[in-house]
């Protein structure tokens, strides 16, 4: 009986040792997904990068995703620009730069970036008309 009452508890702790290791590498499906487009996209050549390139960043991002290390950064990228902003001078600069910060991105990594578009205008006042003798 007590040789049961031991191997009981070790056989548990086993297959739950196992199951969080194949859980822990199984592929989400949306990031297998990803891969699948990722590659194609390397073996048609419409990526920036050789096609060897193309392939290792695919292969290295479903690797991150299988360990979870891919997440959405959410509020912590936010916090982060904003942050940023305190290291402007005077109030008007912070000002400027939170709005560029807030406005819409556009643009893809592979198109070269995150573009975002800022308009500022200033009104310049007329020099004052100079008297010749």
């Amino acid at each position: 009986m007590t040789r049961y009452s031991l191997v009981a508890p070790a056989l548990t702790a086993a297959l739950l040792v196992v199951s969080a290791a194949a859980s822990a590498q199984a592929t989400p499906p949306d990031a297998r997904a990803r891969y699948e487009q990722e590659r194609e996209k390397c073996m048609t050549n419409n990526t920036q990068d050789s096609v060897a390139t193309c392939l290792r960043e695919a292969n290295n991002a479903l690797d991150a995703s299988r360990k979870g290390d891919l997440t959405n950064p959410g509020p912590a990228a936010s916090d982060n620009a904003t942050q940023r902003c305190a290291a402007f001078a005077t109030a008007a600069e912070k000002a400027e730069c939170m709005r560029r910060v807030e406005t819409p991105v556009s643009g893809s990594v592979s198109g070269g970036g995150v573009l975002r578009q800022s308009t500022t205008t200033t009104i310049v006042p007329a020099p004052e008309p100079t008297q010749r003798p």
